[in-house]
């Protein structure tokens, strides 16, 4: 049973991650109808841009990016708040430029939705070779700002990395829920997502208002990508396309375009894969071990797919 509850405290953890992606995914997606594969290089520039501002504040040395022995309690707290505010806002940049240069005219012309898709990819593969290009092709080690301490929660172990996983995602949950329930510019978002013209007619700065989108789902992106890189301890440029994959596959399962949705596949898919990955080398009698584990969000991918293709909270089409 201890097995167990760890098991799920862990899925939960990464599960906030798939839900993070998948909310920036849903977010695009509901005022662009356009999937945004580019949306992993969004995730992948935070973290690596939060390494050049460790740097550039020389907190960090080596090869390995270490941190300095000697920096201070207070001193690792501003590298914390200067990663993420670092790995927001060279998303949320360069997500602009990205709307701007390669989505905004294809939007103009009422190009057909698969026209999108394949910027988003070519976006995607210029993104990677940029950052390639500027950070090298090598993994880099990312240090560890936030001390390790474990924490007893009833049979598991939950360390303070998890729980400001949790914490910070919960923080912006309520973030974006705040903004789109209950603003000016949320009232906007979801006119714009329900009926693009109707809400032009309506006086709703349609560009204004993808802008914003585009400053607020790949931010997020930045700002989950370092904590991946502060959990794992590592990053490199082709980080953002395995993870964003489980985002994608999160968003659809919840419903693509639906925010909560997002999050509830993203929690999902991290409990199925985690639990399913600790059973399934004693249901395979030790055939299949826990490196199999990526194949839990392709096989209910597939299921979703064929009995509930619209997702959990999605609608069909004409209802």
């Amino acid at each position: 049973m201890s097995g167990l509850s760890q098991q799920i405290i862990n899925g939960l953890t990464i599960g906030c991650l798939y839900a993070l992606i998948g909310l920036g995914f849903s977010l695009i997606f509901g005022v662009l109808r356009i999937t945004n594969f580019a949306h992993g290089e969004l995730f992948m520039l935070g973290p690596m841009f939060a390494l050049t501002l460790l740097k550039a504040l020389n907190y960090t040395h080596g090869r390995l990016n270490t941190l300095r022995p000697d920096l201070t309690t207070g001193e690792r707290v501003f590298a914390v708040i200067i990663c993420f505010i670092g790995g927001y806002a060279i998303a949320a940049v360069v997500g602009v430029i990205m709307e701007r240069v390669a989505y905004r005219p294809i939007r103009l012309k009422d190009s057909a939705p698969e026209i999108g898709m394949i910027a988003a990819m070519g976006v995607s593969q210029f993104l990677q070779n940029a950052a390639m290009l500027i950070w090298g092709h090598n993994q880099k080690g990312f240090p560890t700002l936030i001390e390790s301490h474990i924490f007893k929660v009833g049979a598991a172990r939950i360390t303070n990395m998890q729980f400001t996983i949790i914490g910070t995602t919960i923080v912006l949950l309520m973030f974006v829920n705040y903004l789109i329930n209950k603003t000016y510019l949320g009232r906007c978002i979801r006119a714009v997502a329900l009926d693009r013209c109707a809400a032009g007619l309506m006086g709703v700065n349609i560009n204004k208002v993808i802008v914003f989108v585009f400053i607020i789902g790949p931010g997020i992106a930045g700002i989950s990508g370092v904590l991946y890189g502060m959990t794992y301890g590592q990053v490199y440029y082709q980080m953002g396309s395995i993870i964003t994959n489980k985002g994608w596959i999160a968003a659809v399962l919840g419903g693509i375009g639906n925010i909560w949705g997002a999050v509830i596949g993203g929690l999902m898919l991290g409990l199925i894969e985690v639990i399913g990955a600790g059973y399934l080398s004693i249901l395979t009698n030790g055939v299949i071990g826990a490196d199999y584990r990526n194949i839990f969000a392709y096989v209910v991918l597939v299921i979703f797919l064929v009995l509930k293709p619209e997702g959990i909270f999605g609608k069909k089409k004409g209802a």
